[in-house]
């Protein structure tokens, strides 16, 4: 027999709210399940109610010796979930983050994973780092449980090897790719020596270069292979200019070794067109190296993040340096802030999931697969389910080291070369 819900039935006070008591009896007599209304995300389904809140993993260093440096990366993604919270939450739910500290290590991931299964947790924002996201996938995605990984290795961005993590910046290939067309087809560079640290990282972006630079019918005439605790690199930068090299791919992932590097070739008064990685828009490098020893060194970095003489950075980008700004732990650090990808990737589940009406990690997965032309913070998304890498070459610029000294910078925007 069909039961006819109405106010009556049901026993509505007169401001409209229904006794809990009340509630609970016509429930039984019209024999309603209370648990099925678990879904609509309440503590209590009528009367004094209150969202669930939407826990969100959020596995980070808490302690040990990279907990100082990676809480940075987390800044967006703390300053998104504020935002998000502030105009409602995802389908009236506030976010509340479950805190995991995995130390840094890969070690820690199983252990992670396995609480993120045990409190049935949906979405994950981290790890950070190559090594940790391939350990923390190898629970997460038999979950299927939803992860923004802070990672930029290409196979991090595999659809078909990771169904269920979003890559929500660039990877290595693109980070090759835009660096390599620059030499060659802005400054029509020939000659093309590179220099990369020996890590997976630099392993990587090699691969990334060379694929480009074979495309357009370029060999290297150098590529000088360093260890990250190399002391000492005028060997590195002697091979490179005596190879005749006439710009460089310096795929540098640190400052100590960019210093290092920028010094020697400051030493040799040898200063060729540079492109490399967006760590050298540190404004730490500044002090270490003067700043006319990086007058002609280019970084990979966002459009978004860019301005030119004629194009002036969005009013939305603007705002997000303000709030970054706010947080101490930032100051220096406003580029890394910046290119974190958790900003927009939850931004995006949140869009995602109240324009499917469901928190299901399958229909979830199934629509983000779908994004086209999401505008992001940092450029413009885009997912089919073999390429979870959201940017594409297009979204990616050079941008020049040295303007980190303009006011215009704020410590996060640079100008476009």
């Amino acid at each position: 027999m069909a039961h006819h819900l109405n106010r009556a039935s049901f026993g509505f006070t007169k401001d409209g709210l229904l006794a809990r008591r009340q509630f609970l009896s016509a429930a039984a007599r019209l024999g309603i399940g209370i648990p099925a209304l678990s879904g609509l995300g309440m503590v209590e389904a009528f009367g004094q109610t209150k969202p669930n809140p939407l826990t969100i993993g959020w596995i980070r260093p808490v302690t040990g010796l990279l907990a100082p440096s990676f809480f940075p990366l987390f800044i967006g993604g703390l300053i998104a979930v504020d935002e998000i919270n502030a105009a409602g939450g995802i389908m009236g739910r506030p976010i509340e983050r479950m805190e995991l500290d995995d130390e840094g290590s890969p070690a820690k991931q199983p252990e992670i994973v396995s609480r993120l299964l045990d409190k049935n947790v949906s979405f994950v924002v981290g790890p950070n780092g190559s090594s940790q996201a391939l350990a923390s996938f190898a629970g997460t995605m038999p979950g299927k449980i939803i992860q923004a990984a802070g990672a930029i290795a290409t196979t991090v961005g595999d659809g078909n090897l990771y169904p269920y993590n979003y890559q929500c910046g660039y990877n290595t290939e693109l980070q090759g790719q835009v660096a390599a067309q620059y030499l060659v087809n802005k400054l029509g560079v020939k000659k093309i020596g590179i220099l990369v640290e020996s890590t997976a990282y630099g392993d990587q972006v090699l691969a990334g270069s060379r694929n480009e630079l074979d495309r357009l019918g370029i060999k290297p005439v150098s590529v000088q292979s360093y260890p990250v605790n190399a002391t000492d690199f005028n060997g590195y930068i002697t091979n490179l200019r005596n190879a005749g090299s006439e710009g460089l791919l310096a795929w540098v992932g640190n400052i100590p070794n960019a210093a290092l590097a920028f010094t020697a070739m400051a030493n040799q008064k040898w200063a060729p067109p540079t492109t490399g990685h967006y760590v050298l828009f540190l404004q730490q490098l500044l002090t270490l190296v003067p700043a006319e020893s990086l007058a002609n060194v280019y970084g990979t970095m966002f459009k978004n993040l860019t301005w030119t003489d004629s194009e002036k950075i969005g009013d939305r980008q603007i705002k997000y340096a303000q709030k970054v700004a706010t947080y101490k732990e930032a100051k220096g650090l406003e580029v890394v802030v910046a290119s974190a990808p958790w900003y927009d990737f939850l931004h995006m589940l949140k869009a995602v999931i109240e324009a499917e009406k469901t928190f299901d990690t399958t229909k979830i997965k199934r629509a983000l697969d779908n994004v086209t032309g999401y505008q992001g913070l940092l450029g413009t998304y885009s997912f089919t389910s073999t390429r979870h890498t959201g940017i594409g070459l297009n979204d990616m610029v050079m941008a020049s080291v040295v303007s980190a000294n303009d006011p215009k910078a704020m410590g996060l925007f640079r100008k476009r070369s």
